[in-house]
């Protein structure tokens, strides 16, 4: 998960420009974003896996998930 995490959090630096500043220089919204981005990512790779593993629709993690 924390690679996947750091791929997104890269991917969203990168389209975000400005590269050659220091991390220092992000404010509290930058990393905010890279905090929903992260946990987006996570939620849409669990939801993946709950959907191969033919998880029961009634199980609480694959009404959040799935639902």
């Amino acid at each position: 998960m924390t690679r996947e995490a750091a791929l997104e959090i890269g991917k969203w630096l990168e389209a975000r420009g400005r590269l050659h500043q220091p991390v220092a220089s992000l404010t509290l919204g930058d990393l905010e974003a890279m905090a929903v981005n992260a946990i987006a990512r996570w939620i849409v790779l669990q939801s993946q896996r709950l959907h191969r593993q033919d998880w029961p629709r009634e199980d609480p993690i694959a009404l959040l998930l799935l639902g």
